[in-house]
């Protein structure tokens, strides 16, 4: 029970920092956007998705950290990039400070994002890692919940007081530091099974088209608020925190969600984003923003869950923090287009505006549900007749 819990207050402290990777400056995204007048939309919705370039490079090198440095180092040293190249801007304003910072914290979050599940899987069977991953969408959940209230409180009184959310990291390394075990570095027989296999890449690329779509939220609903509802960022800030606060309870309710959709879990996950942006389309005033705030918090946090729980039962232990490195990348590589692929098929529907941006999204997730819905049925079949 003593390592049980070490391993929780972890898990919890570093998804808890990890709701910084979603909340990014999402609330303020409208804000941001009134002082760069100068530069497109494109160009500052790209603010809160760039950071997935080096979030790629620092998860491609997990395979490699994990065989010359602990788990705990580079957890550590995740967190400390994130604290400081979050909490610059602060001190130092401009947009290609702020552009530069969101591209460096990519790298914190990069090396450190994936070892919750390596850690997982390292201290617990299969059987029992279910249910900290969704301790680990919890934390996530109250992580971004929490960051967005503050982050929009903070912001009233300037926009340069929102960055000091990312304080957060440094208290989560210190957390990790007192609490987490030291483990071996995986070397010699051990560093011979990392290896991958196919189900690695295909829930990958699951993960690149999810990020893909559920990034038309994160990316839209501050500017959709400010442009046909109100002006207000703290609008803005409790929407993004009913996305929080859903992806928390989901967290919560993830072993009695698996229990019930068991093999079709990712559809469900998937479906749900799509049915939260009709919501958006289709129910107006705030109403729809927080229906459609609700249904997207659930697929992310549920998804996210759900991926990690499969990536971490598909490969041998030694392999699962770079199996999750794979994952992160290919699902950062979605994350990262996204602002781009959204505009510019938003253009082809007469505009880039956040609700053009909503209708691709939304048929986009809709039609990923049905397929992957498709390939779990069949691959179930085929281990029912194997």
């Amino acid at each position: 029970m003593k390592k049980e819990l070490k391993i929780a207050i972890t898990i919890f402290a570093m998804a808890f920092v990890l709701g910084l990777n979603i909340t990014g400056i999402m609330p303020i995204l409208s804000l941001v956007s009134e002082k760069y007048a100068s530069y497109s939309t494109s160009q500052i919705q790209m603010l809160q998705t760039v950071h997935y370039a080096l979030m790629m490079a620092g998860s491609l090198s997990i395979g490699y950290l994990t065989t010359r440095f602990t788990k705990k180092k580079i957890v550590l040293a995740g967190l400390l990039i994130v604290g400081l190249t979050g909490v610059f801007p602060t001190f130092v304003e401009g947009f290609w400070v702020l552009l530069i910072c969101r591209v460096l914290i990519g790298f914190g979050f990069g090396i450190f994002s994936p070892m919750s599940t390596a850690i997982i899987a390292e201290f617990f069977p299969p059987e029992k890692r279910a249910g900290f991953m969704g301790l680990n969408v919890v934390g996530m959940g109250i992580g971004t919940m929490v960051c967005n209230l503050l982050g929009g409180f903070l912001a009233k009184n300037g926009l340069r007081y929102f960055y000091l959310i990312y304080l957060a990291a440094f208290l989560g390394a210190l957390v990790v530091l007192l609490v987490l075990p030291e483990t071996p570095v995986i070397s010699g027989e051990r560093a011979s099974r990392i290896k991958l296999n196919s189900m690695v890449y295909t829930l990958s690329l699951m993960f690149f088209m999810h990020t893909l779509f559920i990034n038309a939220y994160s990316t839209n609903i501050s500017l959709y608020i400010s442009g046909n509802i109100t002006r207000d960022p703290g609008a803005s800030g409790f929407a993004t925190a009913v996305n929080a606060a859903s992806a928390m309870v989901m967290g919560i309710l993830f072993t009695k969600v698996v229990n019930r959709f068991r093999g079709m879990t990712l559809p469900f996950s998937i479906f749900c984003a799509a049915v939260g942006y009709a919501s958006v389309l289709f129910i107006p005033g705030m109403a729809g923003v927080m229906v459609s705030s609700a249904l997207c918090g659930v697929s992310l946090s549920c998804f996210a869950a759900m991926g990690a729980y499969l990536i971490s039962v598909s490969v041998e232990e030694e392999a699962v923090a770079k199996a999750s490195g794979v994952y992160t990348i290919i699902g950062g590589i979605g994350g990262l287009i996204a602002p781009l692929v959204l505009s510019s098929s938003a253009g082809l529907l007469g505009g880039n505006t956040p609700e053009n941006q909503f209708r691709i999204a939304m048929a986009g997730m809709f039609l990923l549900g049905a397929t992957v819905a498709v390939f779990l049925s069949g691959r179930k079949q085929e281990q029912t007749q194997d």
